[in-house]
């Protein structure tokens, strides 16, 4: 655990992608933990619609899986990754501003649709990214240290979108997710370790 650390913590690259992915896993896990009761309470969906609206999701992850390579290729990975977090903004966005009745349906669906393409876009280059720059030795302790970086957040995430939800509405926590995401990729863009990767880096040479 101290070796993948340590070799995470000098690598600007990969603290910088720990970090990002890590808020957006809290905004993520934050909205998970009530986009379910903000369709069935506030959109009035029923437990069909819900399930029907989820088909959403696996065809926007296809869709990204499908056509991905192709807005790495003419943008690079690291501003594809950006753009997965903006794609997810505005599909939480979307939800927060949605009205009841078939409008709200459609913004629910929207959301899973665009959270699929986000999500994949991050994902896809995020883990493309960490693999290019370590070299084979350091393959598996730079995994698991980068796992449980990101994955830190999910817990704290999840607890403060229900109390966000529980005292300021469903829609403060969705909002909020949207807001600080948009932010975040605001921020990753000024980042030029992210926003001037054209094409996967050269893994670095390490000692061991």
């Amino acid at each position: 655990m101290r070796g993948g650390l340590n070799f995470v913590a000098r690598r600007r690259l990969l603290t910088t992608m720990a970090v990002a992915v890590g808020i957006w896993q809290f905004c993520y896990q934050a909205t998970l933990a009530i986009q379910i009761l903000f369709g069935t309470r506030i959109l009035g969906l029923s437990e069909r619609a819900v399930g029907l609206s989820y088909v959403a999701l696996g065809a926007g992850t296809i869709l990204a899986s499908a056509f991905g390579h192709r807005v790495v290729r003419h943008i690079g990975p690291g501003p594809a990754l950006v753009a997965g977090f903006a794609v997810c903004a505005a599909g939480w966005a979307t939800l927060a501003l949605a009205p009841g009745g078939v409008i709200g349906i459609v913004a629910f669906t929207a959301m899973l649709f665009l959270y699929g393409v986000g999500a994949v876009l991050i994902f896809i280059n995020f883990l493309a990214l960490r693999q290019a720059v370590t070299p084979a030795p350091m393959l598996g302790r730079m995994t698991s240290t980068m796992r449980w970086l990101i994955l830190l957040p999910a817990g704290p995430g999840a607890l403060f979108g229900g109390w966000l939800a529980e005292h300021f509405g469903l829609r403060a926590t969705l909002l909020f997710s949207a807001a600080a995401t948009l932010l975040l990729a605001l921020a990753a863009w000024r980042q030029r370790v992210i926003r001037e990767l054209r094409a996967l880096p050269a893994p670095e040479a390490h000692p061991d």
